[in-house]
């Protein structure tokens, strides 16, 4: 890949805040067949009668026919969760299909302070697609300046809810360093992030976490939280200066805990 590394941070230092939003741009049907919209399924009781609907929770990627790549902060016990997949929004409604059972990284405790272990294993059944993902084995240190695609079902600005698949293109770099305390230290730590392109203004939002990073050696990464907050119901995007469109949980340092947990709990 011929791309200037020093150039891009060059360029990225001069990046205005006041452009448009461009944003990511929709995927072409059949593009990321593996890409899993994480739905949850909310119930009501109207007048002697059970009302229910699916909404946008998290996006995912299928790995096998049972197996979802996602965050781990996605999960919530007291939620039901349905797959669906073979989707192309708004008109193509795909399958769904419920999920079983969630494994979440042993060494996850919050998102928020830090997102490194925000990986999690959704079960399903019969999640049948074109073809899945593959996670790539490369580890996420050598992968700094390459170029990678952001997934997510999320919101986007001042548009319809539910659209087809967005893609947004960037750059792996480290994050500008996070202090985060809790109840007893105070901690500093580099994420990894991924930079979108000069005179881009876009940023991940709700519904895109645990979206798959993508590289051309496969899944290095997925969506767990952004830098800035997003708005869906304006286009006003307001981009700190110098911040990246996503942090991520990188894969490669789990990629023993995700075949341990495929190879000994997948029932066919």
């Amino acid at each position: 890949m011929k791309f200037s590394y020093l150039l891009f941070i060059l360029n990225l230092t001069n990046c205005e805040a006041a452009l448009r939003v461009i944003g990511g741009r929709d995927a072409l049907k059949d593009e990321f067949p593996f890409a899993i919209r994480l739905e949850r399924k909310d119930e009501k009781h109207i007048k002697d009668e059970n009302i229910f609907s699916y909404k946008q929770h998290c996006t995912g990627a299928a790995l096998t026919s049972e197996w979802i790549l996602a965050a781990a902060h996605c999960y919530d016990k007291s939620l039901k969760y349905f797959a669906r997949f073979n989707s192309y929004f708004p008109k193509e409604k795909g399958q769904i299909s419920p999920i079983i059972d969630v494994y979440i990284h042993p060494q996850y405790v919050d998102y928020r302070m830090n997102a490194q272990n925000d990986i999690g294993l959704f079960r399903s059944k019969n999640i049948l697609v074109s073809h899945y993902a593959k996670i790539s084995a490369v580890d996420y240190k050598a992968l700094i300046g390459h170029e990678v695609n952001i997934l997510g079902f999320g919101s986007t600005n001042a548009t319809e809810y539910e659209k087809p698949l967005q893609v947004l293109n960037g750059m792996i770099n480290n994050c500008l360093p996070v202090e985060k305390s809790d109840r007893t230290i105070t901690y500093t730590y580099t994420p990894v992030c991924v930079v979108r392109s000069c005179r881009v203004k876009a940023t991940i939002c709700g519904g895109d976490s645990g979206g798959p990073v993508v590289h051309l050696s496969g899944i290095v990464g997925v969506n767990s939280m952004s830098h800035d907050n997003c708005n869906e119901f304006t286009t006003s995007l307001e981009i700190t200066p110098g911040t990246s469109a996503s942090m991520i949980a990188t894969v490669s340092h789990a990629l023993d805990w995700i075949s341990q947990i495929i190879s000994t709990k997948t029932t066919h």
